[in-house]
C-alpha cells in the first residue's frame, strides 16, 4: 500500500492540461505549467524510491520486541525529534562561531570615485554576555530536544503496545464468542433430541437456532474490529502479522500498593520544560546585555585607488584597531525584546508546572484504571465460576425436563457476559499498566527493550 502518486500516473494529466492550454492560446503559461508538472513528476518519481518506508508488508508472526523495534524504524515523529536535536546542535555551533575570527573581503566605492578593496578581520573581545547567553540558550534548548526525543520514544513504544494489546483483546473475545456458539450448538442438539423423543416442541430448537444466529452476527462484528486493530498495528510497525506472541508477564505488575507518586526528574516532559526555563533565563540575560557595548578587534589590509584608478598609496594599507559598538537609541527595540524574553521565561515556568500537573493527573488516572480493572477481574472470575456451575446444573435439568430452554439460554448468556467481562478487564489492566509506565518513563526498562541511541536513529 503506497502513499504516493507514480510519475506514470501524472503524465496523462500533463498532456491533457497542455492541450487545453494550447486551445486557449496561452503558449507561455502552458509552457510554464508543463514545466512545473514535469518537475512534479520528477520529484514524485524520485520520492518513489524512498517511499518503501511507508509500505505495509505481510509477515507470519510478530513479537512485542519486534513490533516495538519496527515502530522505531517507521515512526515519523521519532525522525522529527532526532532532526530537531541535530538542528539544535547546529544552532549552538552557529552561536559559538561568534567567538571565532570573522574574515571577510571588503570593497567600497566613494562619492569621489575612490575605490578600495582588501580582506578584513574582526575578532570579538568582550560583549558582556551576549554571545555566552546565546550559546547557553541553544545548549539548554538542545537538552530540551533530547528530553523530547526520550518522550517520543516512550510514546511510540506505548502506542505500539496499546495497538498490540488491542489485537490480542479482540482475538480473545472472538475465542470466547466461538466457545459460546459451540456451547449453543450443543444446546440445539439436545433440543432436537428431545423433539425427536417427543419431550419438547420444535420451538426449542428454533429458539436455540435464533440465539446461535445472533451470536454469529456478534462474532462477525468482533472479527471486523479485530481487522481494524490489526490494520492499526500494521500502520505503526509496517508489518501485517497473521499471529502475535502473548503479551509479556512484565505487563502484569501488582500496582495495588503504588501510591502514584511521580518522580518528576525522570519524566521527559518535565525535563524538557525545565530545560526550556534554563534556555529562557539564558536568552533573557543575553537580551539584557544588548544595552551594553560590544568590544572587538578590527584589522584590515586594504589597497586604495583614486578616481583615475592609479595607485594612490604605492602599496597596501594596514589598519588595526579596537572598535566599541555602543547602542545609544534603537527606538525601544531592545527593551521590547527584553520584555518578550521575560514573558517567554514566565511561559516556560508555567509549562513546567503544567507538565507536573499533567504527569500527576495521568498517573492517577492510569492507576485508578488499573485498580478498577483488577477489581473487575476478580469479580468477573467469580461471576464466571458461578455461571459455569449454574449452566452445568441447568443443562442436566433441561435434559430431565425440569428446566425450560429459556432458562438454559439465559444462563448461557450469563456465561458469555462473564467471560467477556473477564477478557475486557484483563486487557483494560494491560492498557492501564502501559499508560502508567509511559507516564513514569519506565516502559522500556519494564519490557527489557533498549532505547535507541541518537547515533542509531539515522540507521533505523
Amino acid at each position: 500500500m503506497r502513499s504516493y502518486i507514480s510519475a506514470a500516473a501524472a503524465r496523462p494529466l500533463l498532456l491533457k492540461i497542455n492541450y487545453n492550454v494550447a486551445c486557449e492560446k496561452c503558449a507561455l503559461s502552458g509552457f510554464l505549467l508543463a514545466f512545473i508538472l514535469f518537475q512534479s513528476s520528477a520529484v514524485l518519481a524520485a520520492y518513489e524510491k524512498s517511499a518503501q518506508a511507508v509500505e505495509v508488508t505481510q509477515t507470519q508472526h510478530l513479537t512485542v520486541e519486534e513490533a516495538i523495534t519496527l515502530a522505531f524504524v517507521r515512526s515519523p515523529t521519532l525522525a522529527q525529534a532526532f532532526a530537531q536535536i541535530k538542528k539544535g546542535e547546529a544552532r549552538k555551533d552557529e552561536a559559538t562561531s561568534a567567538y571565532y575570527p570573522q574574515l571577510s573581503l571588503s570593497s567600497n566605492y566613494g562619492l569621489h570615485h575612490e575605490y578600495a578593496y582588501g580582506p578584513k578581520l574582526k575578532q570579538l573581545i568582550y560583549d558582556f554576555g551576549k554571545t555566552s547567553g546565546a550559546i547557553d540558550n541553544q545548549t539548554y534548548l538542545t537538552e530540551s530536544y533530547r528530553a523530547g526525543l526520550m518522550k517520543t520514544i516512550t510514546e511510540v513504544t506505548g502506542n505500539t503496545l496499546l495497538a498490540y494489546s488491542n489485537v490480542k483483546r479482540y482475538e480473545e473475545i472472538i475465542a470466547v464468542t466461538q466457545r459460546m456458539i459451540a456451547s449453543l450448538e450443543n444446546v440445539k442438539s439436545t433440543a432436537e433430541l428431545r423433539l425427536t423423543a417427543g419431550l419438547s416442541s420444535s420451538a426449542d430448537a428454533l429458539q436455540a437456532s435464533t440465539r446461535i444466529a445472533s451470536y454469529r452476527t456478534t462474532l462477525e462484528q468482533y472479527r471486523s474490529q479485530l481487522q481494524n486493530a490489526r490494520v492499526s498495528l500494521a500502520q505503526l510497525t509496517g508489518k501485517y502479522a497473521e499471529t502475535l506472541s502473548e503479551l509479556p508477564p512484565a505487563l502484569e505488575p501488582d500496582l495495588s500498593h503504588n501510591n502514584g507518586q511521580v518522580d518528576y526528574s525522570s519524566v521527559p516532559a518535565v525535563s524538557s520544560a525545565v530545560s526550556q526555563v534554563k534556555a529562557g533565563e539564558a536568552i533573557l540575560s543575553s537580551t539584557k546585555a544588548q544595552h551594553l557595548p560590544s568590544i572587538s578587534l578590527d584589522a584590515g589590509y586594504l589597497r586604495q585607488y583614486n578616481r583615475n584608478f592609479t595607485n594612490a598609496n604605492n602599496g597596501w594599507d594596514t589598519e588595526v584597531g579596537v572598535s566599541v559598538d555602543v547602542p545609544l537609541y534603537s527606538g525601544g527595540a531592545i527593551s521590547a525584546r527584553v520584555s518578550q524574553a521575560y514573558e517567554d521565561l514566565e511561559t516556560s515556568k508555567a509549562n513546567v508546572n503544567q507538565a507536573m500537573i499533567d504527569a500527576d493527573q495521568r498517573s492517577a488516572t492510569a492507576l485508578s484504571n488499573w485498580r478498577g480493572a483488577e477489581a473487575r477481574m476478580q469479580s468477573s472470575r467469580y461471576q464466571t465460576d458461578i455461571a459455569l456451575r449454574t449452566r452445568d446444573i441447568y443443562q442436566e435439568e433441561y435434559k430431565l425436563g425440569e428446566r425450560s430452554l429459556t432458562d438454559l439460554l439465559s444462563v448461557e448468556q450469563d456465561v458469555f457476559q462473564a467471560l467477556s467481562n473477564t477478557a475486557s478487564a484483563k486487557f483494560d489492566r494491560y492498557d492501564a499498566v502501559i499508560n502508567f509506565a509511559v507516564i513514569q518513563n519506565t516502559l522500556l526498562s519494564l519490557l527489557g527493550v533498549e532505547s535507541p541511541a541518537e547515533q542509531a536513529l539515522p540507521h533505523l
